[in-house]
């Protein structure tokens, strides 16, 4: 399974392992060797070892908190004391090494216990610096990912134009369309039609 990494920091990427929350939940995370999977393809580790169930189980508890922390930032609310120790927590273990093997060449060495205190780590800088003000929830009608704006104007609304964005487009495309002929107005441009 190839994972998306859209959101522009890795611990919002993590919590989009369950995607379309609200309406049709698809848990990207359904086996352990889903979790070594993904933790190779976010580049933490280049060798995640065995991963037990148990350490998924831990895994899913830590997406969640970051989730709900997320939300919480987006919404400019307060996260919830058992999230943030539960985020603390986890960012208290040994974290994933990064040696330099040749000019340009690392090695990230870590197995599940690791990945999982590195990226409380860094859900924890995120939440606890100024880049949360930068968190949004993406416009896509049925989406829940979460992403950082980084944008010059803030205006980012999509967690990606090529998925959200285009499924957005079209359907605001057809709604015109459909507008525009219920209402027997002549096509004007070449995009009218």
């Amino acid at each position: 399974m190839d994972f998306l990494f859209v959101s522009d920091h890795l611990a919002l990427d993590f919590a989009a392992t369950l995607s379309w929350r609200t309406t049709c939940p698809i848990d990207l995370l359904a086996e352990p060797a889903d979790l070594a999977a993904w933790a190779v393809q976010a580049g933490l580790t280049d060798r995640p070892g065995r991963v037990s169930r148990s350490a998924l189980d831990r895994a899913r508890l830590l997406r969640e908190a970051v989730y709900r922390t997320a939300v919480a930032a987006e919404r400019g609310a307060d996260a919830a004391v058992t999230d943030v120790r539960l985020i603390r927590e986890c960012a208290g273990g040994p974290q994933v090494t990064v040696a330099l093997r040749a000019l340009g060449e690392v090695e990230r060495h870590g197995g599940v216990n690791e990945v999982l205190a590195t990226l409380a780590t860094r859900a924890g800088e995120l939440f606890g610096g100024d880049d949360r003000h930068l968190v949004r929830l993406c416009a896509g009608a049925e989406c829940t990912r979460l992403f950082l704006d980084r944008s010059r104007a803030g205006s980012r609304r999509w967690c990606d134009k090529l998925s959200c964005g285009s499924r957005a487009n079209a359907t605001a495309y057809r709604r015109r369309k459909a507008a525009m002929l219920s209402s027997g107005a002549a096509p004007t441009g070449p995009y009218d039609t």
